[in-house]
């Protein structure tokens, strides 16, 4: 019915004359006026087509969680007899290569010959010389920092790596809990895959890392640094070979030039992330 209409005679319903005889006055069933209920008044029944509010608050908030991204990796299982988890790693968008995976190790661990494919030596972006701590103890390591690191679909940016000498041929290196910890991981052992479930709710994660991240980071940079300039200073009052004395202060410089350098790279990605500045307290 027009609107127009509708309301035309709801005005003259109101406006009837009391004197009108009874026979002069529509009849309305209950049926009749249900009709023009507005949706929502009392006694109106829901539309066939209406959805409870309870249901459509669960879709809105259903539609508002952002989906949980599952990623599948294959994996060789054995390196020899050696039961290992060795999937295909990308480094810095260009070089695919073997890694495997380390729960053990708490950041990323390649051999020289893939920092030689990757060019890291040639690169002015920071080398520390510094030790890798395993259970078999200390050895010799290059500290560096690799751009990106992508697993399947799963990547990460600003990936502190150590460079060791190669342990493997069948591998090229080893993915540390610096990359595991954005995900949940179970590892499929009769499809021989790598299931990593992504962490919800990462946005206390400035660049993809945590606090403990950023906190532990800025330190051990920090500490590497204040290491060297101590070595180099204590060097002024040490006796000995004068030419031995040059190269060791001229070794003692590099490093904490190298030091420094990561650090700086560090403190700059922070800055661009908007990390707050109690986490870069050292």
């Amino acid at each position: 019915m027009n609107k127009l209409l509708l309301f035309s005679f709801f005005i003259c319903l109101f406006f009837l004359p009391t004197n009108a005889g009874a026979g002069s006055v529509p009849t309305f069933s209950d049926q009749d006026l249900e009709r023009y209920r507005k949706p929502g008044e009392h006694g109106t029944q829901p539309d066939a087509q209406q959805v409870p509010a309870a249901d459509t608050q669960a879709q809105e908030t259903a539609k508002e969680k952002p989906s949980q991204k599952m990623i599948e990796v294959p994996y060789t299982a054995f390196e020899g007899s050696s039961r290992r988890v060795i999937i295909p790693v990308k480094l810095n968008g260009s070089i695919t290569a073997k890694m495997a995976l380390d729960t053990g190790s708490p950041c990323m661990i390649i051999f020289d010959r893939l920092a030689d494919r990757l060019g890291l030596f040639e690169k002015d972006n920071g080398k520390l010389l510094t030790y890798s701590t395993g259970i078999g103890g200390e050895t010799p390591s290059i500290l560096t920092i690799v751009d990106s690191v992508q697993v399947g679909r799963a990547e990460d940016k600003f990936i502190p790596t150590e460079i060791l000498a190669s342990l493997s041929n069948s591998f090229d290196g080893l993915i540390g809990m610096d990359f595991m910890a954005n995900y949940s991981i179970r590892i499929d052992t009769i499809r021989h895959v790598v299931v990593l479930e992504e962490i919800p709710d990462r946005q206390h994660a400035p660049g993809g890392h945590d606090e403990l991240w950023w906190r532990s980071n800025f330190k051990h940079l920090a500490s590497r640094r204040a290491e060297w300039q101590q070595f180099r200073d204590g060097l002024n009052v040490k006796k000995m070979d004068q030419a031995r004395l040059e190269k060791l202060k001229r070794f003692a410089d590099r490093q904490y030039r190298e030091a420094d350098s990561l650090f700086s790279k560090l403190n700059s990605y922070a800055v661009t992330n908007a990390v707050p500045m109690h986490w870069r307290q050292y």
